[in-house]
């Protein structure tokens, strides 16, 4: 072929090859020219909304900006923009804003990038956040497309993702940014903490010369109670800059650089980083005080509204103003409303400031010369403040000193005692890293105390709160070498309380010799104890195996079998996977298989019951009752919140006695012709016991002996003294306790708090006929609950709230009914009366130093009503109800 025919295809070549080189050098010429061209002059219209709630409630600010470019080189920029004809505008009502400084800012950008807001020293917080919200929408880097990179703004780092439309549209993704989530107070336990998705989406459309025509930011914020996410709030913001026209060029500041440019302007100006600060107006209370807001709702504090919303009600809304309070303020208060201390002491205790601490110190505790009630109210304080979750450090070094300190009267051992427990607690909810010295001296101490022979179980409930994992060694030595049962009982319940992810599987191989005691025989709590754990640490097919050959093996302890049997059945009613394992093991066992095993021969009850479901709190009972030779010997109810996966302890309520089967003759247990005789035949014969034990939110409290020995029992059964209801617990607690800031794109500070609290009233009472063999025994919780959300976000200007308040009042009613007249037989019937969860919206928006302020508030309440249920717990007992019930 001859040149003649190549030159054709060779010019067509060329002419591909020039337009690609000039669509690729029109491409470099927009991303590296400047959004504000150099030495020029450009009007801009720049909105910002902020609402709530799909627009039910907003706020609109207006204003143009006058941007000029003052100085430039060859890859920097210094921008000079000035605001004019401002104003706010909310449901139709428009204001102007006339105090607004007239003073310019600059944006000084490095290779085209903001890096600096040059403000005037007098310009107040909110309005330099909305100066360096202008500056970050000029951050638009037109070099990265499909990259994740990180970026620095007003929000703080995040994580962006660069998308390009065409050659003058661009998109823009942040997630996961610093200043989204800054965290004042949280709880540790998600199920009683706070759920939060944030997300922001800009969008860019520039000329073919690389001019801005318009940038937008569009970002949402949903914030809800993670037990409940259908109560919270929805914030949107908008943030839009419109190009309107372009002016005559401008004069530009004769410095040799930028840095140079910056310095000649610092004697009315400063330096600020574009990461933004919080406005602390925003979450600024009203004027009032702790007293007289006290004063305000003495009615509802009043000791006959424990148990109801509206102590718990009142109970949060105190507690922003306590956290602020002084202590001569508190220690005023405690002395002028001597009537409500109970109720104060538990407010103290939920402050967690350390002037809270020293007024309840100071005002009860005199040394030898404290009185009783003193006593109980500083023990009630000491209660509260155990399920604080953010303690000031000095408390803690405060109760550590106070355990030095030598006891002035025997009478002060329980005051010790909720001393020690709650010390412990907060040691673990402050989350103290692992080589601080305060947490070592704690840690030693209590494995001192452990270690000692003397209170040995104070220690080992101690160590239960603290769930330090450098003590279960210590823990796990105690629950397999202990010659007292009670020892190794209060061991395996102190290791239950640890995550089962700190245990490994040397430790799985000494929880299974307590519980097949391979070793030496073990109390029967200690087995169920061991149990519980092996379960929770999730058995694979073959250690689920060797559980149900167990059911079948000579143990006589049909008890223990009756508790592994329901506990199993318990798992497989919850977990999809384990039922599946659970039931293809069985299939593999005939002789496991069977009436003769599966039958339930025992009186022991492990169950869970659903108590209530959204639209209410989705809530759980987790009952476990240990029966040994006919008597309770172990038995608990406890109350689960639950949130997704996650799940927290509200409340559990445990009893425990020993030494009382002379009353109850035989039982099941000395049935059948085995050879091998029950376990707890081989025990020694145990003093007569009976106490209750109590955990709020996970902190487990000073044990409730009822009584020790014969003779105190004998003293109940004649004088009748626990025949009438008699209070177990009354308190008010913090349950939910969060607060955190969010700075907008258009520099609005959002402040969110969320407060929640129970009051609990728990009572019981006991019936016992020696003459007719029974007994009765009745429990009655009364719980009142109230979550207040509270929702701030604006600027100098204007500004939007919301308040969110949840008030609920589950009540409980446990029977047990005894006859161990002939053979025993016991019926237990757990009932929930009607209840009802109440749920009011109060939304707000404020124009705010202008001319005429201006205020609209909207309000909205929903009422949710469950009927009453009684709760089936086995086909046992209510074979044992119905023979009771036919001879009554």
């Amino acid at each position: 072929m001859s040149d003649k025919n190549l030159r054709p295809n060779s010019n067509a070549a060329l002419l591909t090859l020039l337009l690609q080189l000039f669509l690729v050098s029109l491409s470099l010429v927009n991303c590296f020219a400047n959004l504000i061209p150099t030495g020029s002059q450009q009007f801009y219209q720049l909105s910002s909304e902020v609402s709530l709630e799909a627009a039910q409630v907003q706020y609109t600010f207006d204003t143009q900006l006058s941007i000029h470019s003052v100085w430039n080189d060859a890859q920097d920029q210094l921008l000079e923009i000035k605001l004019s004809e401002s104003y706010v505008k909310a449901q139709q009502r428009q204001r102007p804003i006339l105090s607004l400084p007239d003073r310019p800012f600059y944006v000084a950008l490095v290779k085209g990038q903001p890096k600096q807001v040059i403000a005037h020293t007098s310009r107040d917080q909110s309005l330099l956040n909305l100066e360096r919200g202008i500056a970050s929408l000029f951050q638009l880097r037109r070099d990265s497309n499909d990259v994740t990179d990180t970026e620095l703004d007003i929000s703080g780092h995040c994580r962006v993702e660069y998308k390009a439309k065409s050659s003058t549209r661009w998109e823009k993704t942040k997630r996961d940014c610093a200043l989204w989530d800054l965290r004042v107070n949280y709880h540790p336990e998600q199920a009683l903490g706070v759920a939060q998705h944030s997300e922001q989406q800009l969008s860019y459309e520039l000329s073919a010369e690389g001019l801005l025509l318009r940038a937008e930011s569009v970002e949402t914020h949903r914030l809800t109670l993670a037990a409940k996410p259908d109560a919270g709030s929805l914030v949107h913001g908008k943030l839009r800059l419109q190009h309107l026209a372009e002016g005559e060029g401008v004069e530009q500041l004769q410095q040799p650089t930028l840095a140079a440019a910056i310095e000649s302007l610092l004697e009315w100006y400063r330096v600020f980083e574009l990461e933004a600060d919080v406005d602390g107006e925003i979450s600024k209370l009203k004027e009032q005080t702790l007293q007289s807001q006290v004063e305000l709702m003495l009615e509802q504090l009043k000791p006959e509204h424990l148990g109801k919303s509206s102590l718990a009600s009142a109970f949060v809304q105190l507690l922003p103003l306590a956290r602020l309070a002084k202590q001569a303020e508190f220690e005023s208060l405690l002395a002028s409303q001597s009537p409500l201390a109970a109720q104060l002491v538990d407010l103290l205790g939920a402050v967690q400031t350390f002037e809270a601490h020293n007024a309840s110190f100071s005002h009860f505790y005199r040394g030898a010369g404290t009185t009783a009630e003193s006593l109980e109210l500083l023990e009630k304080y000491l209660q509260s403040l155990a399920v604080a979750t953010h303690p000031e450090r000095r408390i803690l070094e405060h109760l550590y000193d106070f355990l030095q300190q030598k006891l002035p009267h025997k009478s002060h051992l329980k005051l010790r005692d909720s001393v020690l427990q709650t010390l412990a607690t907060l040691t673990r909810q402050s989350g103290l890293d692992a080589n601080d010295q305060l947490l070592q001296q704690i840690r030693n101490y209590l494995l001192e105390g452990l270690a000692s022979t003397h209170n040995t179980l104070l220690y080992t409930r101690a160590l239960q709160n603290l769930r330090d994992p450098l003590t279960i060694d210590a823990l796990l030595q105690q629950a397999l070498q202990a010659q007292q049962p009670q020892h190794s009982v209060a061991a395996l319940q102190a290791l239950k309380a640890f995550p089962a992810f700190n245990y490994a599987e040397p430790h799985r191989l000494q929880f299974s010799s307590i519980f097949y005691q391979r070793q030496r025989r073990y109390d029967s709590s200690a087995r169920t104890l061991a149990l519980d754990i092996l379960l929770a640490m999730r058995p694979n097919a073959e250690q689920l195996g060797e559980l149900l050959d167990y059911l079948a093996s000579t143990d006589r302890q049909f008890e223990i079998k009756t508790y592994v049997l329901q506990k199993l059945r318990m798992l497989a009613e919850i977990c999809p996977r384990f039922r599946a394992m659970f039931q293809a093991a069985l299939r593999q066992r005939a002789h496991v298989n069977n009436y003769n095993v599966l039958a339930q021969r025992g009186l022991t009850t492990v169950l869970s019951r659903q108590l209530s479901t959204s639209p209410a709190f989705n809530e759980t009972l987790l009952s476990t009752q240990e029966v040994s030779q006919g008597i309770l010997k172990r038995g608990s109810v406890e109350f689960l919140l639950h949130a997704g996966r996650a799940e927290a302890s509200s409340f559990k309520l445990g009893i425990y006695t020993s030494g009382l089967s002379s009353f109850m003759g035989d039982s099941d247990a000395d049935e059948g012709n085995d050879q091998i005789p029950a376990d707890d035949k081989l025990e020694q014969e145990e003093t007569m016991t009976a106490g209750m034990e109590i955990s709020v939110q996970g902190a487990q409290l000073r044990p409730l002996v009822f009584f020790s020995g014969q003779t105190e029992l004998m003293g109940h059964v004649w004088g009748g003294s626990a025949s009438d209801t008699t209070p177990a617990y009354q308190a008010t607690t913090l349950a939910q306790d969060h607060e955190q800031y969010i700075v907008l794109a258009s520099g609005a500070t959002l402040h969110w708090r969320v407060l929640g609290a129970r009051s609990v009233d728990l009572n019981g009472k006991v019936t016992f006929s020696l003459w007719n063999r029974n007994a009765q025994t009745e429990i009655q919780q009364n719980t009142g609950t109230a979550v207040v959300s509270h929702l701030a976000v604006g600027f100098t200007y204007a500004k939007l709230e919301q308040q969110i308040e949840l008030r609920h009042e589950p009540k409980l009613s446990l029977q047990a009914d005894l006859d161990f007249y002939s053979n025993i037989k016991l019926c237990m019937q757990l009932e929930r009366a009607e209840q009802l969860l109440t749920l009011s919206n109060t939304r707000t928006v404020y124009l705010q130093l202008v001319e005429k302020p201006y205020a609209k508030h909207l309000r909205s309440t929903q009422t949710i009503k469950s009927p009453g249920r009684t709760f089936v717990l086995n086909q046992k007992n209510n074979e044992m109800c119905n023979m009771i019930l036919v001879e009554s």
